[in-house]
């Protein structure tokens, strides 16, 4: 990766010792998985998030997100495709769960996945605990104008192939695809991040007034 001030292009052995130089490191299908490990997910961050699911030219349904996170603490305002708004906040090992503003409110434990599957989203550690044999494609791309880790990962006892693309400046994972039988059937995207998240009052606070982190 480049060194801090360094230019952009391919290292010249020819250069002298004391210029600026860029060493490009391969990320293959055998080193993705430590690279993805490497990042840093930003602590404190707001994003926008939509989901699709589809059945071959025809949407099932399309979800949109507001999340914020900070200091460990996720809270995730999904609008439904009924349009109920379904809020979830994930914090300390809990999970509270609520619709349209207002209770009853769930509450339940929470697990390390909990947070990216309120959003959704395939979770973060699935990358990581990939079949290595099963990676078909790897290497850094550029999508929606941000610099990425790109991986592709084939599974075929169930006719499934997936594609994620992770920031390497977040961390984050902000877009993707699952298709099965040759045919996309779950797409995701992210945009508008903002770190440290947008400042909004109350946020990771319950319908009755309870504040649960501040």
């Amino acid at each position: 990766l480049p060194a801090e001030n360094s230019t952009s292009g391919q290292t010249d052995p020819d250069a002298s010792a004391g210029e600026d130089a860029l060493t490009v490191i391969a990320v293959t299908p055998e080193t993705v998985q430590l690279m993805v490990e490497s990042l840093n997910r930003y602590e404190s961050y707001s994003r926008a998030v939509s989901v699709t699911y589809l059945s071959g030219e025809e949407t099932l349904g399309t979800l949109t997100a507001q999340v914020w996170v900070d200091g460990g603490w996720t809270r995730t305002d999904t609008t439904l495709s009924s349009g109920t708004v379904e809020s979830v906040i994930v914090g300390d090992g809990q999970l509270w769960l609520w619709y349209d503003g207002a209770g009853p409110v769930h509450h339940t434990a929470a697990n390390d996945h909990s947070a990216d599957l309120s959003q959704r989203l395939p979770t973060y550690e699935d990358v990581l605990e990939l079949d290595p044999d099963g990676i078909t494609d790897a290497g850094y791309v550029e999508r929606d104008g941000l610099d990425c880790v790109y991986v592709e990962f084939l599974q075929p006892d169930l006719d499934c192939r997936y594609r994620y693309w992770i920031s390497m400046s977040s961390g984050l994972l902000i877009a993707a695809e699952t298709e099965q039988g040759g045919e996309l059937v779950y797409s995701m995207t992210s945009r508008e991040i903002t770190s440290p998240m947008s400042q909004q009052e109350e946020i990771f606070t319950l319908p009755d007034g309870t504040v649960l982190h501040s």
